[in-house]
């Protein structure tokens, strides 16, 4: 029989933030989006988590707690509010990134200011058959954005950013703030060739990473709705209870679940040393963005006018969704590194 049972250290860890998230983050979302950031007590409790550093390796000053850690933290936190969590989670998504970096004494000078919180590192997914973009759209606006990982095909690129950061209005994470930055002035500190698997597998970290904030976002979402259409009574019975109602929630809570055990999957894999990690965290991202789409649609639509009000949160969850199916290359990249693996993926079915 397949055990799915979390490991007791990362449970204790997982209630510990469940409590946090449920008592101080959501209590506090909308106020910190107005605010464009968390409040320095939810930082300083996050810092006891060691957010930024689970998933970092102690050569890098991390405490290496792994990426099975970081995801249920990660998906835990985004239950209460997302929001801030690009901001602080550094390196974050650019964590794959810096242990792929060959220069070592860069990687430790970037990740020991991103782990001290003075400085955040962004990372830039690119289509080796577009343009390469002259600037950073959207990074959080604090910390201050100091470097900028370019992930283009087997390549690697870290570039040190010069001159002035514009403020940019994001879709979501607004208590994350936003800024966006050009590249024209920025100093090359290197750049490398990995090989298509550790490209992928950097990028694939990245891919983890939003899969498990989404994850926490479609709980969020999907818990919320449940409550409402549960009490909600239309028609003589509870919104929930309408036959076509009933099936698209029973859906909703199947794929939530799948993509929850893919990405703990995924990020096991990662902790493992699995060769196709890479390909396994970005099929995992696939699945999350999917349903985290569905289940927070689903909300809207279930909520009827309520749901397009501030009053509820349903329409931030919306937002939030929809916006980390667009990062870290979106789609189409994510797709065009399966298709690149897919074949050299060994089948676990066919070798039991």
């Amino acid at each position: 029989m397949t055990d799915f049972a979390l490991p007791e250290e990362i449970e204790q860890l997982r209630q510990a933030a469940a409590r946090f998230a449920a008592q101080e983050l959501a209590p506090a979302a909308r106020a910190s989006e107005k605010a464009g950031r968390w409040s320095g007590a939810v930082l300083d409790v996050l810092a006891k988590f060691a957010l930024r550093e689970l998933d970092v390796s102690a050569e890098l000053g991390g405490v290496a707690a792994g990426c099975l850690a970081k995801a249920v933290l990660l998906e835990t936190l985004a239950v209460g509010d997302a929001g801030g969590l690009a901001a602080a989670d550094q390196p974050g998504m650019a964590a794959g990134a810096l242990a792929a970096c060959p220069d070592l004494d860069l990687a430790r000078k970037i990740a020991s200011a991103c782990l001290a919180g003075e400085a955040q590192a962004a990372l830039v997914v690119v289509d080796a058959e577009r343009p390469t973009p002259s600037g950073v759209a959207w990074a959080p606006s604090w910390p201050k954005l100091g470097w900028v990982f370019v992930s283009e095909a087997d390549s690697l690129r870290v570039l040190e950013l010069a001159g002035p950061l514009e403020p940019a209005r994001a879709l979501a994470f607004q208590a994350s703030g936003g800024v966006s930055a050009s590249l024209a002035a920025a100093r090359v500190r290197g750049e490398w060739r990995l090989g298509s698997r550790s490209g992928v597998a950097l990028r694939g970290r990245a891919r983890l990473w939003c899969a498990a904030v989404a994850v926490g976002v479609a709980q969020a979402a999907f818990d919320a709705t449940i409550a409402y259409a549960t009490d909600r009574i239309v028609f003589g019975k509870a919104v929930a209870h309408h036959q076509g109602n009933a099936f698209e929630l029973a859906v909703a809570a199947t794929n939530l679940h799948g993509a929850r055990l893919a990405v703990r999957d995924a990020a096991t894999s990662f902790d493992r040393g699995a060769a196709d990690a890479g390909f396994w965290a970005t099929q995992a991202w696939l699945g999350a963005v999917d349903a985290a789409v569905t289940v927070t649609d689903l909300g809207i639509q279930l909520l009827g006018g309520h749901g397009f009000l501030v009053d509820h949160l349903a329409e931030k969850r919306f937002r939030e969704a929809r916006m980390l199916a667009l990062l870290a290359g979106g789609r189409d990249l994510a797709e065009a590194d399966l298709a690149e693996l897919v074949l050299d993926v060994p089948d676990a079915l066919a070798l039991e």
